[in-house]
């Protein structure tokens, strides 16, 4: 294997794929990135057996095809303090060694074989989801902080992601919140989808696209998921486009009926400033903390008082001009899922319906029908 790079695309290249490399694994191959030249591409694969990540960037006549494998962290460290503007002669003999060469600098890295490396598994499927990134990003991003961490409830720490051939709806919930976000979106239709993601291949997906504009194709096997994205990237002798790819496995299971859990319509309406709640409840969490996050929402005509009392602190007391639709309100929400969801979201107003305070909360924002997001209240004793 022969062939020169730019160490730009290089390093873009290595950077996408490297959060799917294992960091604590009895495989020393699986800290390893697979190489691989065929004619005029290079492929880079990462695996730690749960996700898989792949980018291919076009190559200029390699002189010769082939593939190793090196450790990730040593070649990482290595481009990344190589000149900016370097040229990379990179090549691999039957020892598998690699070397790079840039300029006055050279050096040989020690890999192991390509073909002791776990090859990633083929997603063929007649469903493929097309999804602008922008949708993508907007799907993930208000719904995967809500599920759970708890591995000894697997179902929960993965989102559910349903399409019926127009309207994509992603899920997610730990039992004491649930976030449900819906987009319309085409694609190759051939069933209906209703599959979980793992939690942690959404995290890299989020990465993954960065600010991206492109379209997403997300094809649905029966045990693994493929996300792919094709980014333009630019170099001073013109754009090239390199190929991003993501691929995870589907967890197996029921996913709880949730719908159950979405309030009716609610007696109560607390309209506020998103902004506004969202630092009122930041702050007041600094002393919440010691005292499972716990805030007390209670209004006094147009104003709502958020109060935490903690005996290891001290107390904080908040106020913010509201709306209040309905009799006055007095509920306690834990601090922290509060403050997930008002991060996420974008419009200017936030709807909090409520009917009890021992009921969930339905939090809305204004002008996206499309989102709900419902909290389970606490104990105020």
């Amino acid at each position: 294997m022969n062939f020169t790079c730019q160490k730009r695309v290089f390093q873009e290249a290595l950077q996408s794929i490297s959060r799917a490399v294992a960091t604590r694994s009895t495989l020393p191959i699986l800290g390893n990135v697979l190489l691989d030249v065929r004619e005029d591409r290079l492929k880079l694969v990462t695996t730690d057996l749960e996700i898989g990540m792949t980018c291919e960037a076009p190559l200029e006549g390699p002189e010769s095809v082939g593939a190793v494998t090196v450790p990730e962290r040593i070649i990482q460290d290595v481009v990344s303090n190589l000149s900016a503007d370097a040229d990379l002669t990179i090549s691999a003999d039957e020892r598998n060694l690699l070397t790079i060469s840039a300029g006055k600098s050279k050096y040989t890295i020690h890999g192991l074989p390509a073909d002791e490396f776990p090859a990633l598994p083929e997603v063929s499927s007649e469903t493929v989801i097309t999804i602008p990134a922008p949708l993508l990003r907007d799907l993930v991003r208000k719904t995967q902080f809500a599920a759970s961490t708890d591995e000894g409830r697997v179902i929960l720490t993965g989102c559910l992601l349903t399409w019926d051939g127009q309207t994509a709806t992603m899920v997610a919930t730990d039992t004491h919140r649930l976030a449900i976000k819906h987009v319309a979106v085409g694609g190759q239709f051939n069933a209906p989808v209703s599959v979980i993601i793992p939690s942690r291949a959404l995290q890299e997906l989020l990465r993954l696209l960065g600010g991206s504009e492109e379209n997403v194709e997300v094809a649905v096997g029966e045990s693994q998921v493929r996300f792919a994205v094709n980014e333009k990237f630019h170099i001073p002798t013109g754009d090239i486009l390199i190929q991003q790819q993501l691929i995870s496995r589907l967890i197996e299971g029921q996913f709880p009926a949730y719908e159950r859990v979405i309030p009716p319509a609610s007696q109560k309406q607390v309209i506020a400033n998103r902004q506004e709640l969202y630092d009122a409840v930041r702050r007041a969490s600094i002393v919440a903390r010691t005292e499972s996050n716990k805030l007390i929402m209670k209004s006094e005509d147009s104003t709502l008082v958020i109060t935490a009392k903690t005996g290891e602190v001290g107390e904080a007391r908040e106020e913010l001009t509201i709306n209040l639709e309905g009799e006055p309100v007095e509920i306690a929400f834990n601090a922290e899922y509060l403050q997930d969801v008002l991060s996420v979201l974008d419009t200017e107003t936030v709807e909090l319906g409520l009917t009890g305070p021992l009921n969930p909360g339905l939090l809305r924002a204004d002008g996206e029908p499309d989102y709900t997001y419902v909290v389970m209240p606490m104990q105020m004793l």
